[in-house]
């Protein structure tokens, strides 16, 4: 209970401190892209992540989503927050053989137009916390000191 409200602190204050946009500052190609590829987002708040990029934090349903496009309206990639249990059975099987004693404190999954999926999850284990990225068949990816949590 207490890493959910973490991650919802923490959510709230990358959100608050970032940029946010009002509509009139999101380019056109970039918020109708978004209304078709998540026709049934709602609650969408705008960033601008970069010079070309904007992030649309929203609800699809219930899940929590953060998709990136670019100017032009090119989608980039999607954030969907998942649960442990929602990583397919490849991804446990190798995160809990080769991460054995490890606790989980998120899971993302990562939606890319030339990827398809991968899924990032956070852990820690006593004083040391990685960001670990596995594909869907379960290889490592990519994996990093989590240096946003002391």
């Amino acid at each position: 209970m207490r890493y959910c409200l973490l991650l919802v602190a923490l959510l709230v204050f990358t959100f608050c401190r970032a940029q946010r946009l009002t509509m009139d500052k999101v380019p056109a190609a970039a918020a109708q892209a978004f209304k078709i590829k998540y026709p049934n987002g709602s609650q969408p708040g705008w960033i601008k992540a970069s010079e070309t990029t904007y992030e649309v934090q929203f609800f699809n349903g219930k899940k929590r989503q953060a998709a990136y496009f670019d100017d032009t309206g090119k989608w980039i990639e999607t954030h969907s927050e998942a649960g442990y249990n929602q990583l397919p059975g490849k991804v446990r099987s190798i995160f809990e053989r080769d991460f054995e004693n490890y606790i989980v404190q998120e899971v993302y999954e990562i939606e890319t137009p030339d990827k398809g999926f991968n899924y990032e999850v956070t852990a820690f284990k006593g004083k040391q916390s990685f960001i670990a990225v596995f594909s869907a068949k379960g290889e490592l990816v990519k994996m990093e000191e989590n240096t946003s949590v002391e």
